[in-house]
Formats: C-alpha cells, structure tokens, sequence
C-alpha cells in the first residue's frame, strides 16, 4: 500500500492548501483554500495529524461579536437612543410619557434609553416635557449606529477587528446587549517534512472515490475510478464513557443535603414575575427588572393565574397598607406586570413558591435551581448558572444558624479554605449576608446571598415564623472544590483536564 492510496481527497486539499512547504495557515483559511467546509477541513487535518504530516503551530482564543435579534432590528430602525432624539427632533418637546410609549420598543427599554439619553446630557426635562438639550453632541450616538451597521453588514467580527473607540464602548451595557458573544478556538498549522512529501502526491489523490453511492451504480460513473484504500494502520477513535466531573459534583452535594433531611424544591425554568420578585418584595421599578439583567419570555408573554389571596397580600405590602404594618414601597402595585414570564433569574423564586405551599414548620428545604441572568461571560460569571438555594423555617431560627450553614456549605462542599460573611442588602431579607472565599488564583470570590426574610416576605403566605434562607453559586463552589480557574471550565467536554482533581467528586 502506498502513500498516495491512503490519502483522501478532502486530506488532500488541505495538503494542497499550503502554497509553500514552511506556510503557516488557520483552520478558517485552509477550507477556503480547499474548497471544503469547515467542519470537513477540521476532520481532514485531524486525520493528517494522526499521519505526523500536519503540526499545530498555535492556538489562541478569539471573541466573535455579531447582531442578536434585538440588535438586527436596531440596524434597521436605529438605537433606542436615536429613535427617541428623532422624535424630539421632529416635535421640538414631548411629555416624558409620551416619549417612553412607542410602538417599536418595550415601555422598559424605551424607558432605559430615556433614562440614558438624560444621564448623557442630551436631553432635558422643564415642566415635565423632554426636549434636547442646546448644542446637543450626537456624534457619539451616531457611532454607535455605524458600529451596528458595520457588524451586521459583516455578519460577525472578531473583537480584535474592531476600532479601540468601538471596543470601549462595548463595555455599556446599553450598547452590548443589542449583540452576542461567543468564544472561538482558532488554531493554525503548518506541513512537517511527511507532509511536504505527500503534498506532491496529493494532487492524484483527490480524483479517488471513497464512497460508492447507489446513483454511481446506475450511472456508471464509478468506472475506471480509483478508489480509495481503507487505511487499517490508523489508530482506532477510542470513546470512554465517563461521567463529567462537575455532574458528580451536584449529585455529591444532593445527595448529601438530602441525607441531612432536607427536602428539595423543584420547578419551572420559566417563571412569572410574581413569584420571581414580587412576591421577594422586590419593588417593580428595581433594576433587575430591565431588560439588560432578565430574559423576557416571547411567547406566551403572561402567565394566565396567580393564585389569591396571594397576589392581593403582596400586593398590600408593597403599596403599604397590610396587616403586618410595613410602610411598603409606597407605589401603585401593577398587577398585570405581575404575570409577566420570565426565565428565573434567582433561586430564590422556588423559596417564594414554597412559602405558598404550606411548608412544614419546623422544616427545610434546598433547591439546585438552574438561573438565568443577561451577564457578561469571564471566568466567574456566565448568563446561565446553578444556584444552591434553601430555606429552614423554625421558631428558633437565627442569624446564627444562617452563618452556620454557610461556613457549612463554603468549608465541606467548596472545600474553601479562607471563607468571610460580611453584611449586605437584599430587598427581601433583613438582615442580609453575603459569604465571600479566597480562591488561589482568582482571590476572594463572592459565594451569593443570604438572610432572614422580612415579614413582608412571609405574612402574606400566613408564616410566622423566622425563616432563614440562602441562594449561592454552585458553579463557584464547584471552581473551587475541582481546582478550576475558570468557571467555563466546568462544561468542557475535555474530561481529561476534568478529571484532575483529586477531591472526592
């Protein structure tokens, strides 16, 4: 058997691909160059790397930007921001709520837009109408819409290809959210002295047939063919079942919540608002309402119920008229917004929902609840993530057997070393907690949140009694408890990296 009957024509092209013997090309460029696709090229030069005639030279990462849906729309009609100076442009002024009820845009993103043009200095509100500002600058705005326009003319672009200017203001939120990143490997190669050999034989080679088809057959196109040669020298692909490292990781820490008699609370991945944060207190004008922190559910855009008197009692606490004497948030509760779907943001939504069903007293309950939040990826933060959330209801409840629990969950499940609670705030515990550990590489990390939860929390679901409750990122712990460095790293389907640890998981 020679070497020229062994190589396939897509292997072939690659060889061909290189144009001198020391070229050194990307992944992207050699199916270009072969006429292939790239998921053909990828498996033609795994296969000559197998055969020593190709080497990767490099590898590095690339951050590929390109329009979402929300992002297409605004290369069409333009930004919020303009929309909005357009029609102020066109009007001279407008009432405030005028200008933030549009057929084009959601009453939150309008709003959002309108509270950034303000922030900016572009407009300005006398006597409740909003008009521009004297020599108004839009030459940033204007920016903004031709890097827009310049992505999706070109589909998608490398962060690199794109100005320092345009890199910067990727870091607002109110620009980044009209786009998607993802994350590339690009590797490039080069021809070994093997592969500088079969490159002159390779051009015979991509006339070889390596599949006889029906058609063929009938045809007769197979005759005076060559075909190619089932190289058995190859090394055989071996696939080894092996649970992911991290999926051992949950099931660890379940099954040891549920051996300390917590009862676990499970639910939907779409959830409504009202269970989401109303029900958490969590006033309608919050911030983590907007668009930029949760996913909005397209269709079916409401729920149809929420169950009374439930909706009714919370919704006397925020308006300040309920039984448990809370001066609430002082605002017109809008019981529509409340069936509004969302994709869960926190944990925390399952606790609410529990309080509802008439949990045990004393009794405790944990949820591994899957999240979602519109955030930028890095090694700690990612837009979709596990939370740890559980509740303990008791007459005897304190913050000391909150703390408890969390130096518990941070020292024997994170398997941290150096772990601090230090006081924060959260609109529906009081007090509030968060627990911090010192990761190796990455220093101290927050874990999330916990408290007490307020009465306004619990005396609409007829609770009486203290409740402690805590929501913490399992992706987190399991960073430490598995000695990665990046919380991206959990997900890889490179399970030897993964299985390097040697903690137990």
């Amino acid at each position: 058997m020679t070497t020229e009957q062994t190589l396939s024509p897509h292997e072939a092209a690659i060889l061909l691909a290189f144009t001198t013997t020391d070229e050194t090309l990307m992944l992207l460029e050699l199916a270009k160059r072969g006429g292939l696709d790239i998921a053909q090229a990828r498996s033609a030069v795994e296969r000559l790397k197998l055969r020593g005639a190709v080497d990767q030279i490099a590898e590095q990462i690339e951050m590929i930007i390109a329009l979402n849906d929300f992002g297409q729309q605004c290369r069409v009609q333009q930004i919020p921001e303009l929309r909005l100076v357009d029609e102020l442009v066109m009007h001279g002024a407008l009432p405030v709520q005028a200008l933030q009820i549009r057929a084009d845009l959601d009453r939150a993103e309008a709003g959002a837009a309108f509270g950034a043009l303000r922030r900016s200095g572009v407009v300005v509100i006398e006597n409740n109408d909003a008009r521009l500002a004297s020599n108004v600058n839009l030459s940033e705005l204007q920016a903004r819409q031709q890097m827009v326009e310049q992505i999706g003319a070109a589909g998608e672009l490398g962060l690199d290809e794109l100005s320092t200017a345009d890199q910067t203001r990727l870091q607002d939120k109110r620009l980044r959210h009209l786009f998607k990143f993802t994350e590339r490997k690009v590797r490039s190669y080069g021809l070994t002295t093997l592969g500088a050999v079969l490159r002159e034989q390779a051009g015979a080679a991509q006339d070889e047939i390596s599949r006889l088809t029906p058609a063929m057959l009938q045809d007769g196109s197979w005759e005076g063919k060559r075909f190619r040669r089932y190289n058995i020298g190859l090394p055989p692909r071996l696939v080894a079942g092996y649970r992911n490292p991290y999926r051992r990781f949950l099931d660890k820490t379940k099954q040891t919540l549920l051996a300390l008699g917590f009862e676990e609370m499970r639910g939907s991945l779409v959830e409504n608002e009202f269970w989401n944060m109303d029900a958490l207190f969590m006033p309608q004008f919050h911030p983590a309402r907007e668009i930029h922190d949760v996913y909005f559910v397209e269709e079916p855009t409401h729920a149809q119920t929420i169950p009374e008197p439930y909706l009714s009692n919370v919704a006397a606490e925020h308006e300040g008229h309920s039984s448990s004497g809370s001066r609430g948030w002082g605002y017109l509760f809008d019981k529509q917004r409340s069936h509004r779907l969302v994709l869960r943001s926190q944990g925390t939504a399952l606790s609410a929902r529990q309080l509802g069903l008439q949990p045990k007293i004393p009794g405790k309950y944990f949820s591994m609840a899957r999240c979602f939040r519109y955030d930028t990826v890095d090694a700690t933060h990612a837009p979709d993530f596990i939370q740890i959330e559980g509740i303990v209801l008791s007459e005897e409840m304190t913050l000391r057997h909150l703390l408890g629990m969390l130096m518990l969950f941070a020292r024997e499940v994170a398997q941290a070393t150096d772990v601090r609670a230090v006081p924060a705030y959260f609109p529906f515990t009081e007090p509030s907690v968060e627990v911090h550990m010192r990761h190796p590489t990455l220093g101290w990390i927050e874990l999330g949140g916990s408290g007490i939860f307020r009465p306004e929390v619990t005396k609409p679901f007829g609770i009486d009694v203290p409740v402690i409750a805590w929501g913490l990122g399992l992706d987190r712990m399991a960073m430490m408890a598995l000695s990665k460095d990046d919380i991206r790293h959990l997900f890889t389907n490179n399970l030897p990296n993964g299985l390097a640890d040697n903690r137990g998981f």
